[in-house]
């Protein structure tokens, strides 16, 4: 059966949905990203996790990338190289919390950041790299601290960077079950790998959230694409998560689930606009589709990071 091009573009359109007009009052531009002859350029990047529901049920000890993400990210404990073997059985949801380790959870971390960087090779407004590429081109590894309230990048060890963050008790680490927990760690683990960046903007007050000179240093200065900070990287995070504009696959969830990621996600970034002195971004709404479209489309391949 032969099909002419009206036909042939109301099937697309049925296979892949039509954005909805009005999703989202963000200030980032439509995509230019995956670019393909028969569907034209889409509305949003798409990366390797096509589900992140399912996505965070498996382990990331069992994941064909796991080798390369531990090539990639050493993990540290106050220092030290950690060297005991770090296990995980799957579901994770039901993993009993003694077995979700602080280890595991950066594992997760990584590995979310492997996949969801797939499709990301200049598209993000800090780097032209992929998420992951950037990543573990600009920090060697985690450094967990035992020690509690340590966020930061970085920790200088044997000439290398590591992002520093603080062992988490029960309570916290029962969190990162889910991608809310997963990406409020992710968009952190962002957020200061981004002060290694030679050049980035660094902290500054001012803002709603720091007003004052005595304050601690806590505001990005303004917010610009062209030259963000890190608490611009998280909002940019957050609110593309949000409205799907970093596919991610919230999409394919349950649609109860699907609305809770994507507000939490529009929640999480307008949590950030308190910290910009001038050129405050917009509000970010999530509405339906919930953290955009639900798509199979694209085959991604390994990453081999040198």
């Amino acid at each position: 059966m032969r099909l002419g091009l009206t036909s042939v573009l109301y099937v697309l359109v049925i296979l892949i949905g039509t954005p909805t007009p009005g999703t989202a009052q963000t200030n980032f531009p439509v995509a230019e990203d995956k670019v393909d002859s028969a569907l034209g350029t889409n509305p949003f990047i798409t990366t390797g996790i096509k589900d992140i529901r399912k996505f965070l049920e498996r382990c990331p000890t069992g994941d064909p990338a796991y080798a390369q993400i531990r090539q990639n990210f050493e993990l540290r404990l106050d220092g030290q190289l950690i060297t005991s073997a770090i296990t995980c059985s799957e579901p994770i949801s039901t993993l009993p919390i003694s077995q979700l380790t602080d280890e595991l959870i950066a594992l997760q971390v990584l590995r979310t950041a492997y996949y969801m960087g797939q499709g990301t090779e200049g598209k993000l407004p800090w780097t032209q790299k992929g998420l992951y590429a950037w990543m573990s081109s600009t920090i060697a590894g985690v450094n967990l601290k035992t020690a509690p309230g340590q966020l930061y990048c970085c920790d200088v060890i044997n000439g290398k960077k590591y992002f520093s963050t603080s062992r988490q008790d029960a309570t916290q680490r029962e969190y990162k079950r889910i991608w809310t927990g997963i990406a409020n760690s992710l968009d952190f683990y962002a957020h200061e790998i981004h002060h290694a960046d030679p050049g980035a903007p660094g902290h500054v007050t001012g803002c709603q959230a720091f007003p004052l000179p005595t304050d601690p240093p806590g505001c990005d200065a303004t917010y610009n694409l062209s030259n963000l900070g890190s608490d611009g990287v998280q909002y940019w995070l957050e609110s593309s998560w949000a409205t799907g504009y970093l596919n991610i696959g919230i999409g394919c969830s349950p649609p109860a689930t699907a609305m809770s990621y994507a507000t939490w996600d529009a929640s999480s970034a307008n949590g950030f606009r308190s910290r910009f002195v001038t050129n405050i971004p917009p509000m970010v709404t999530a509405s339906s589709p919930y953290g955009g479209p639900c798509t199979s489309f694209g085959i991604f391949l390994p990453i081999v990071i040198k």
